[in-house]
Order: structure tokens, then C-alpha cells, then sequence
């Protein structure tokens, strides 16, 4: 007679098919390389001892070869889930020593998988155009600032206006407006963006992208007293009561920052056109995870983060020698919590696919290895929307 089995066997199938899938997915070291550094050696010392496992098991060696060969694929990752659980049953000592290998994994690694159980491969129909700002209520309370560049109109122009879309549809919220810097050598979204905002910036800057300096521009010309500021990456999709929730959050507590999530969720190319579709497309108030498939990181400090703007200020805003990827957002946010109490919480964050960008200069450095961490004061001045206008003409 055969029993169904045990719900702790299903969660540890379901945690060593993730951790099969993180050693073998190259989409897991390209998302973040020193995110990988920490957590690889969990990742194999997992998936080794699931090989021995799977082969007491042809059906499950089957589905673990097939995780491998294609870790994007679900249909191997939901048989392996299958056939594990009973295979866990029959081998105590190996189960007992995959459980502990889980539990010490999961405390130390930064990138996580996550399938949700009602994921499936259909796509929800995607909204292609925000809707013009409706009339604002006075004064504004929150001022939501947009850094963006995209030189070919594709996957980041899409997730930016996805990203207008959610803004445009806040319940119960205060006052707001947002602003959305564009930094290239010409205004390419001007004619798509400037009804869409309240504001649209252009920065004239070539060469490498400087999220810090338009974020800067954004909050220095700001029109308005609003108390308070979001910056918000560009692809990452809010729900209906991010404003109001959030605004409240600085309004009643006793810091001056926050970060209103602890992992972000990295969808995949299905996940994010299924969940600008349903958010957008079917106006729905937010998109289950339940439904979604990509990779969580652990407390990544950017992609959204609220401050008080006397805050903003009083740190002299990002530090603009940063340029390319990396470091702006762990500088920012040190020196944030030295200035003010900072503090996480626990929502979503569904960060949406594109491609993604070099993270190294050509000769394999880091491209912000020679700046001085939490060097930048507001006595080198920022927010000067002319700074690489003059330099580029001098």
C-alpha cells in the first residue's frame, strides 16, 4: 500500500530541486558575480550530495540530468520534485544528511530559486503604454525619481513603462510625482516619456550610464517641498498600495530610510511579460509569486529605496563618481544608516528581465574599484545637470 508523501519530504525535494537548479543554471553566476562568490560552494556541496542520491533511483537520475542539462525548463524540475520525495523516504541517513546540508545552505546563500506553484508558461496579455498622469492632489508628499537610459527601445524601455503604468495606478496614497532622468548623448525617450510623467529630465551624458548623478538631478530639480523621496529603478514593478504604504512607513516611524524589501525577485523573460500582463494589462492590484519563476536575492541594497529628502540632502545624494554597474547603491545606502536609522521590510519586489549589462571594465576590474567607499559629502556638490555638458564641450 502506498502513502502519500510526508509534507517534510515534499519541502526538501522542492529545496534540493532549487539547489539543483542554482548549480547549474549560468543565469545564477551572470545575475550577480559576488553574490555567486558566497554562495557557490553551498550550491555544489548540495547538488553533490543529491547525485549520489538520485543514483539509487533510475526515474530520478533521469530528472535530475534533464535539471541539468536544462535548469530553465520546469517541467524536469517539478519530476524531480516528484520522484524525490519518495526516494528521501526510503533512505533515512541520506535524507537526514541532505536536510542538514539544506539548512546550513540556506543560512549562507544570497541567491535563491524561486518556482512558484501555480507558474505556468501562458503569458498574461502586457499593457504597451502608460496612461497620462491624472490630476494630482497638493501639495505632493512623495517624489518618485526614475534614473533611465535604454539606446535600442527595447526590454528596459518596456519594463519603464510597465513601471509608469503601476505608478499611475496607486490606491489610497498621498500626493505624488515622478520624475523619470533620462542620461544619454540624446533625449531618445522624450516624445515616448514626457506625457507619461509629471517630469521628464533630460541629462546629457555619453559614455558609461551614472545612475548616481540622475538620480541626483532628479531630486535637486525637483519643483515642490515633498518631505519625502523614493528612488526607484527603472524595471521594477510596484503593486496598487506601494505609495500609500510606504509614505506611511516614513511618516510614522522613527528613521530617516528604508528598503521595503529583504529579497527581490529577478523574474525570468515568461515571468515578466506574465506579470506586466496581469498588473497592467489585467488591472490587478498586484501579481501573486505563486505565479512567477526567477531568482531571489538576498537584501540587495538598490532597485527601490525610500528616504526622508532633509535625508537626501544632508548625505550630498549618491556619489556621482560612480559610473557603469556596482557599488552606487551600497555606498548610498552606508551612508544613509550613518546619517539616520535605516531599516528593512518584508513586501515584494519583482524586478523585471533585461539584458544585462557588463559588470566589469574590459580588463576584468570592477568599474568602481577605485573609489573610496563612503567618501562623497555634499561639499563635492551634485545634482548638476550641466556637469558632463561642460566637461564634454571644454
Amino acid at each position: 500500500m502506498s502513502h502519500a508523501p510526508a509534507p517534510a519530504d515534499l519541502r526538501l525535494a522542492a529545496r534540493l530541486t532549487a539547489y539543483a537548479v542554482l548549480a547549474h543554471d549560468p543565469a545564477v553566476p551572470d545575475i550577480a558575480a559576488d553574490y555567486w562568490a558566497k554562495s557557490e560552494d553551498h550550491y555544489r556541496t548540495v547538488d553533490a550530495a543529491l547525485a549520489s542520491l538520485v543514483a539509487a533511483s533510475p526515474d530520478s537520475a533521469r530528472a535530475y540530468r534533464a535539471v541539468a542539462a536544462a535548469p530553465t525548463e520546469t517541467a524536469p524540475q517539478h519530476a524531480l520534485r516528484a520522484s524525490l520525495a519518495g526516494l528521501l523516504a526510503a533512505h533515512p541517513v541520506q535524507r537526514a544528511e541532505l536536510a542538514a546540508a539544506v539548512a546550513e545552505g540556506d543560512r549562507h546563500i544570497w541567491i535563491d530559486y524561486h518556482l512558484g506553484a501555480d507558474h505556468a508558461a501562458r503569458r498574461a496579455p502586457a499593457a504597451a503604454t502608460p496612461r497620462e498622469p491624472g490630476p494630482r492632489p497638493e501639495p505632493a508628499d512623495v517624489h518618485v525619481v526614475i534614473p533611465f537610459r535604454d539606446r535600442s527601445g527595447g526590454p528596459r524601455t518596456r519594463n519603464l513603462l510597465a513601471c509608469l503604468e503601476a505608478l499611475a495606478d496607486q490606491e489610497g496614497g498621498p500626493g505624488h510625482r515622478v520624475t523619470v532622468v533620462e542620461t544619454d548623448s540624446e533625449p531618445r525617450g522624450r516624445a515616448l516619456l514626457e506625457g507619461a510623467v509629471d517630469r521628464y529630465v533630460f541629462a546629457r551624458k555619453d559614455g558609461l550610464f551614472n545612475k548616481a548623478w540622475a538620480v541626483n538631478v532628479g531630486v535637486v530639480e525637483a519643483t515642490g517641498d515633498a518631505p519625502y523621496v523614493c528612488v526607484l529603478d527603472a524595471d521594477i514593478l510596484v503593486d496598487r498600495h506601494f505609495l500609500a504604504r510606504n509614505t506611511a512607513r516614513l511618516r510614522e516611524g522613527a528613521f530617516g530610510a528604508h528598503l521595503p524589501f529583504r529579497w527581490s525577485l529577478s523574474l525570468d523573460g515568461p515571468s515578466t511579460l506574465h506579470a506586466i500582463g496581469v498588473r497592467n494589462g489585467q488591472g490587478a492590484a498586484d501579481v501573486p509569486e505563486a505565479e512567477l519563476r526567477g531568482l531571489l536575492l538576498r537584501e540587495p541594497p538598490g532597485g527601490c529605496v525610500w528616504l526622508r529628502t532633509d535625508v537626501f540632502h544632508t548625505v550630498g545624494g549618491f556619489d556621482e563618481r560612480f559610473e557603469g554597474w556596482g557599488g552606487e547603491d551600497d555606498d548610498v545606502v552606508a551612508r544613509l544608516s550613518a546619517a539616520a536609522p535605516l531599516t528593512r521590510y518584508d513586501d515584494p519586489l519583482l524586478h523585471l528581465d533585461h539584458p544585462r549589462p557588463a559588470m566589469t571594465r574590459e580588463d576584468g576590474q570592477p568599474f568602481n574599484a577605485h573609489i573610496e567607499p563612503v567618501s562623497w559629502t555634499r561639499e563635492h556638490g551634485y545634482g548638476d545637470r550641466e556637469k558632463f555638458t561642460a566637461a564634454a564641450t571644454a
